[in-house]
């Protein structure tokens, strides 16, 4: 599944990203990599923009970019 698939409140661990360079090089910089705990926390009613917790750290991604997480929950 992947992070657009996650309810508000529901927790997942990364399991694959499947975006390329830059943006692949962006997410890990932010601490989004394979094996990471992440919370969804919420998104905009438009869901163009996600709003979630890698370990601690609160993250806002953009629909392109969550669509391109791949999670397990």
């Amino acid at each position: 599944m992947r992070l657009t698939d996650l309810k508000i409140g529901d927790e997942a661990v990364i399991k694959k990203i499947l975006a390329k360079d830059p943006i692949k090089s962006r997410l890990f910089a932010m601490g989004i990599a394979k094996g990471a705990h992440i919370k969804l926390l919420d998104h905009t009613l438009s869901k163009q923009t996600w709003e979630i917790d890698v370990e601690g750290t609160r993250v806002a991604l953009r629909d392109e970019e969550a669509n391109q997480i791949e999670v397990e929950q």
